[in-house]
Protein backbone atom coordinates (compact mmCIF):
# COMPACT_ATOMS: atom_id res chain seq x y z
CA UNK A 1 0.00 0.00 0.00
CA UNK A 2 1.56 3.38 -1.09
CA UNK A 3 1.42 6.21 1.62
CA UNK A 4 0.03 9.95 -0.59
CA UNK A 5 2.17 12.62 -0.14
CA UNK A 6 1.39 16.21 -0.36
CA UNK A 7 4.59 17.17 -1.17
CA UNK A 8 6.18 18.26 -4.39
CA UNK A 9 8.58 15.52 -6.53
CA UNK A 10 12.01 16.66 -5.99
CA UNK A 11 14.88 16.15 -8.74
CA UNK A 12 16.12 13.05 -6.72
CA UNK A 13 12.56 11.46 -7.12
CA UNK A 14 12.68 11.99 -10.50
CA UNK A 15 16.46 10.21 -10.68
CA UNK A 16 14.71 7.70 -8.30
CA UNK A 17 12.29 6.65 -10.59
CA UNK A 18 14.58 6.87 -13.45
CA UNK A 19 16.76 4.15 -12.15
CA UNK A 20 13.84 2.01 -10.79
CA UNK A 21 12.74 1.78 -14.55
CA UNK A 22 16.39 1.32 -15.72
CA UNK A 23 16.66 -1.73 -13.28
CA UNK A 24 13.47 -3.31 -13.46
CA UNK A 25 13.23 -2.72 -17.43
CA UNK A 26 16.83 -4.41 -18.49
CA UNK A 27 17.38 -7.74 -20.40
CA UNK A 28 20.83 -7.44 -18.50
CA UNK A 29 21.53 -10.98 -17.01
CA UNK A 30 20.79 -11.47 -13.43
CA UNK A 31 22.15 -12.74 -10.21
CA UNK A 32 20.54 -14.45 -7.24
CA UNK A 33 21.24 -12.43 -3.92
CA UNK A 34 21.07 -14.33 -0.81
CA UNK A 35 20.17 -13.29 2.72
CA UNK A 36 19.57 -14.65 5.97
CA UNK A 37 16.62 -13.34 7.61
CA UNK A 38 14.13 -13.52 10.34
CA UNK A 39 10.93 -15.84 9.64
CA UNK A 40 8.46 -13.38 10.85
CA UNK A 41 9.85 -10.79 8.71
CA UNK A 42 9.91 -12.90 5.81
CA UNK A 43 6.01 -13.56 6.49
CA UNK A 44 5.10 -10.09 6.60
CA UNK A 45 6.84 -9.32 3.68
CA UNK A 46 5.86 -12.16 1.94
CA UNK A 47 2.44 -10.92 3.12
CA UNK A 48 2.89 -7.57 1.72
CA UNK A 49 3.81 -8.71 -1.47
CA UNK A 50 1.06 -10.85 -2.11
CA UNK A 51 -1.15 -7.75 -1.37
CA UNK A 52 0.47 -5.32 -3.76
CA UNK A 53 0.42 -8.29 -6.45
CA UNK A 54 3.99 -8.19 -6.68
CA UNK A 55 7.22 -10.83 -6.29
CA UNK A 56 9.74 -10.24 -3.57
CA UNK A 57 12.26 -10.03 -6.27
CA UNK A 58 10.49 -6.97 -7.74
CA UNK A 59 10.02 -5.93 -4.32
CA UNK A 60 14.05 -6.25 -3.15
CA UNK A 61 15.17 -4.47 -6.42
CA UNK A 62 12.97 -1.61 -6.09
CA UNK A 63 14.70 -1.40 -2.63
CA UNK A 64 17.70 -2.02 -3.49
CA UNK A 65 17.64 0.75 -6.20
CA UNK A 66 15.98 3.21 -4.37
CA UNK A 67 19.16 2.52 -1.54
CA UNK A 68 21.54 2.89 -4.15
CA UNK A 69 20.20 6.01 -5.43
CA UNK A 70 21.06 8.09 -2.23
Amino acid sequence: MMALSAKRPSRGDEARKRILHEVTETSEKKKRLNAEIEETLYRKIKMRAVEEGRSISDITRDLWSEYLSK
